[in-house]
């Protein structure tokens, strides 16, 4: 089947667009928002309906698509579908498949290669057609469908021990769970026991504490409160003004760059502002750039001066570049090759034309030879038969035995004869049909003879062509060498247009003249004037003088840069004198603070370092009484409470109801450790073990009635025995279908793969239930494909689907890929394309893609029989 072209005239963005296809390998590329998926899913709908509602027009209320399809028996089917109201065939059962076949093996949307494995139980019945011609399928359903098994009564008996079991699993669960509901309530009462002891341990540990800490405290400071410093206010206020001041004093800071005496010297060195221009006059440099360009442009003209001289006629000349065609010898010796290649076909196709001839006249022999079958005869003796049989009845009923015997042997005879009177006739059908094929084999033989005909005098036509030109060629040359001018297009051209060249440079030269006159003006007016000197030469002399005037102006701009410099130098000067004073003065500050607390030193650091030892030594001495404070305040607060007597009365009564405590736990001593959690379960769990004692059920009798159920259905599954026998022979016969179709899945990807991934992967095995692919590597280790990387996967399951579509239909089926490289490199996706384009010499291949990649591939190595469309954005 082939798909001639597809219309859209309703669907998603594209409205009245044709998109035709080759009858090989279609490439349709495109940017995004280009319709390449809206194509692939109008070509999908037209031939099978059933489109996916987002793609509706974006425009109108109308959805229709059309194409036109060519079936391999040479009828034409054109079909217009109203998306909105299909009424049409399915095209792809022309092919043997329907849609959710095709949708699942030759059309590929786009990034979905994977679900041909959600389709796999749909394919099995085209599965079990393809293997049809050599199994049982249709036989093998149709038996399992009459096997009427007594299901009624197995489910009811199954249903009765599932119940029985049931009912035994839940008695057994309530006594597991009175008896673990036993052991959480003993648990949550050893939890609670245990965990009062730890609470109490706590109070005790906490009396125990303070005891211990009143009697240290009171033997400490008996009933004296403890001492403080005296204060010594105005020797650290001393010390704190001397930091201060020294911290406020600022930093005297080095000055850098010219003092303000030698800038007073640079301001009195400045010159004066110049007189005359300091740049290039504008109208002076145009006029000079057009006389630089006159002379270059002279120049350059002067250096294509036609060479060499000749006698020759211009029209001679241009005739002789005419004439000249380097290029003619490589043509010719392209069309030789070509010539030579298209003999060679032309004798294989003759050879072939030659032999389907004869065999094609031996298979119509051969029908002529087997004898046509007399269809009266058969039936005449058929129907002799018939009534000497019925005569021999009669005579056995009226008792004459021998007549009877001798009539229905007379009978059997005829009968035999007529049965045998079609022998030859499956021999005959057999060879007709051979011969319609052979004959067919030998009309298209013919045709390839024809085409190669065709291609051969076209090749002998360009040949021809390609001598003629050599021939031109060398006669051309052959007189440039007579007139002793070299074989050149250029050459000869310029020397047949030598006296334009000539006229013109002469003007040429004029505007050199001209614009010289101008310049010379220009500088004149501004005081160079020196005929003795060149114009290059004087341009130069004057922009000198610009620059040098130039430089002094800059000089004299300098003047009030300079004096603001001097200002700026001045106050810098009188503010780091004010801050050498103020550091002078904190450095006094911090030596008569030193003094004060009993240190020395001269140097800033030294100072700073004794009054820093001073103040570590007073801050301790301040932490140790505060310390002494805090804690007369704690043996306060502690006799707020009682007397140490009071306090080791209470710790007394604690150690004896700690002791209790213990005695109490050791009843749970067997429990193993538990969460402390539990304990405030533990009156909920006691409860709850009471009321669950009075129902529980009874596991003995519910063990009896599981045992009859069980023996019920014992004799139910008895009576089915035979018949799941049976059912089981049958359906290993339909698994045989399954075993007939996988190796040929498995043999067609084993071809391809190792072409796809660069020999990766040599071998394949595919599960005919589930259509999962395993591979092999060359190292003999087994992969699921569907573990791999998403690009590899994508690369196998795209072959099953060839592969599916090459089995399952009945005639070449068109294949719809969108976007199948997307996930491939550069070198696989060139590997895929150069299979499609492989497999297209047999059936028609569409291929929608968005990668530069492929569009390159394309340009290089598509055929007559392909073609490359490029989409363009549609309007939004």
């Amino acid at each position: 089947m082939r798909i001639e072209s597809v219309t859209a005239h309703a669907f998603g963005p594209l409205h009245d667009r044709t998109l035709p296809l080759a009858a090989g390998l279609t490439v349709v590329s495109g940017a995004n928002e280009s319709a390449k998926s809206s194509w692939h899913a109008a070509i999908r709908a037209a031939l099978c309906g059933e489109p996916s509602p987002r793609y509706r027009p974006w425009q109108g209320e109308s959805w229709r698509v059309s194409a036109t399809v060519s079936l391999d028996s040479g009828e034409v089917v054109s079909v217009d579908r109203d998306l909105d109201d299909d009424t049409c065939e399915d095209i792809a059962r022309h092919v043997g498949l329907d849609r959710m076949s095709f949708a699942a093996t030759a059309c590929v949307d786009q990034a979905q290669l994977l679900s041909v494995l959600d389709a796999a139980d749909g394919l099995q019945d085209h599965l079990r057609r393809a293997a049809a011609t050599a199994g049982t399928d249709g036989t093998v359903e149709q038996a399992l469908l009459r096997l009427n098994a007594p299901v009624d009564a197995l489910h009811n008996a199954r249903n009765r021990l599932r119940e029985a079991e049931t009912d035994l699993v839940a008695a057994r669960r309530e006594h597991s769970r009175y008896l673990e509901l036993c052991a959480q309530a003993r648990s949550a009462a050893a939890a609670r026991a245990r965990l009062a002891v730890q609470s109490h341990a706590l109070t005790l540990e906490a009396l125990t504490t303070r005891a211990a800490r009143l009697a240290e405290l009171q033997e400490r400071f008996g009933d004296k409160p403890p001492s403080g410093l005296a204060a010594q206010e105005e020797l650290t206020h001393v010390v704190n003004r001397a930091l201060a001041a020294w911290r406020a004093a600022p930093t005297p800071r080095v000055l850098t760059g010219p003092s303000a005496a030698t800038l007073e010297g640079e301001l009195e060195a400045i010159p004066d502002f110049p007189l005359g221009e300091t740049a290039v006059d504008d109208d002076l440099r145009v006029v000079a750039s057009a006389y630089e360009t006159a002379a270059a442009v002279a120049a350059a003209h002067n250096e294509r001066r036609p060479s060499p001289a000749t006698t020759a006629e211009p029209a001679v000349l241009r005739g002789l570049a005419t004439r000249l065609d380097p290029a003619s010898g490589s043509r010719l010796t392209t069309a030789s090759i070509e010539v030579d290649t298209a003999r060679q076909y032309q004798d294989e196709a003759a050879a072939n034309a030659a032999r389907a001839q004869v065999e094609a006249d031996v298979a119509a022999a051969r029908v002529q030879e087997i004898a046509m079958p007399n269809p009266f005869l058969r039936n005449a003796l058929l129907a002799l038969s018939c009534l000497t049989s019925l005569v021999g009845l009669l005579l056995f009923l009226v008792d004459q035995e021998t007549a009877a015997a001798g009539v229905l042997v007379a009978a059997l005879v005829a009968g035999v004869g007529g049965a045998l009177a079609r022998g030859n006739a499956p021999q005959r059908e057999a060879a007709v049909a051979f011969a319609a094929d052979r004959a067919a084999a030998a009309n298209q033989a013919r045709g390839l003879l024809f085409v190669a005909d065709r291609k051969l005098a076209e090749a002998e036509g360009q040949r021809a062509v390609a001598l003629e030109a050599v021939r031109v060629h060398d006669e051309a040359a052959g007189t440039c060498a007579s007139l002793g001018i070299p074989p050149d297009r250029e050459t000869l051209w310029r020397l047949a247009n030598r006296a334009a060249w000539e006229a013109e440079h002469a003007d040429l030269l004029c505007e050199v003249a001209r614009t010289e006159k101008v310049v010379r003006v220009e500088l004149a007016a501004r005081g160079k004037v020196d005929n003795a000197m060149s114009v290059p030469n004087l341009l130069i002399d004057y922009e000198t003088d610009c620059k040098v005037r130039a430089r002094q102006a800059l000089m004299a701009a300098q003047r009030p840069l300079l004096a603001q410099a001097l200002e700026d130098r001045l106050l810098a000067e009188a503010t780091v004198a004010e801050a050498t004073a103020a550091h002078h003065r904190a450095l006094i500050l911090l030596r008569e603070a030193v003094t004060a607390i009993g240190g020395s030193g001269e140097r800033p650091e030294d100072l700073l370092r004794a009054i820093a030892e001073w103040q570590r030594g007073w801050d301790r001495r301040l932490r140790e009484a505060e310390e002494e404070r805090n804690a007369w305040a704690e043996l306060q607060v502690l006799l707020a409470d009682g007397t140490l007597d009071d306090l080791e009365t209470k710790l007394s009564a604690a150690q004896t109801h700690h002791a209790y405590l213990q005695a109490d736990a050791l009843r749970y001593a067997a429990c193993a450790p538990v969460d402390p959690s539990l304990a405030a379960s533990c009156d909920s769990l006691a409860a709850a073990v009471a009321e669950l004692a009075r129902d529980l059920p009874s596991v003995a009798e519910a063990e009896e009635a599981m045992q009859a159920a069980a023996a019920e259905l014992a004799d139910v599954t008895a009576e089915v025995e035979a018949i799941d026998l049976a059912s089981r022979y049958l359906t290993a016969a339909r698994e045989k279908v399954h075993s007939t179709i996988a190796p040929a899945l498995e043999n067609t990807l084993r071809s391809w793969l190792p072409l796809v991934t660069d020999g990766r992967y040599v071998d394949a095995a595919v599960d005919p239930l589930s259509l999962t692919v395993r591979v092999c590597t060359a190292s003999e280790s087994w992969h699921l494909a569907s573990l791999l990387s998403l690009g590899t996967a994508e690369q196998v399951y795209l072959l099953l689907r060839v592969a599916l579509a090459q089995h399952l239909a009945t005639e070449a089926c068109p294949l719809l890929l969108d976007d199948v490289t997307v996930q491939a490199d550069d070198a696989r996706t060139r590997a895929v394309l150069d299979l499609l384009l492989r497999l297209s010499e047999d059936r028609q291949i569409v291929v929608f893609a968005q990668e530069n990649a492929v569009v390159e591939w394309a340009e290089e190595r598509l055929g007559e029989r392909d073609v490359l469309h490029q989409l363009t954005p549609v309007a939004a």
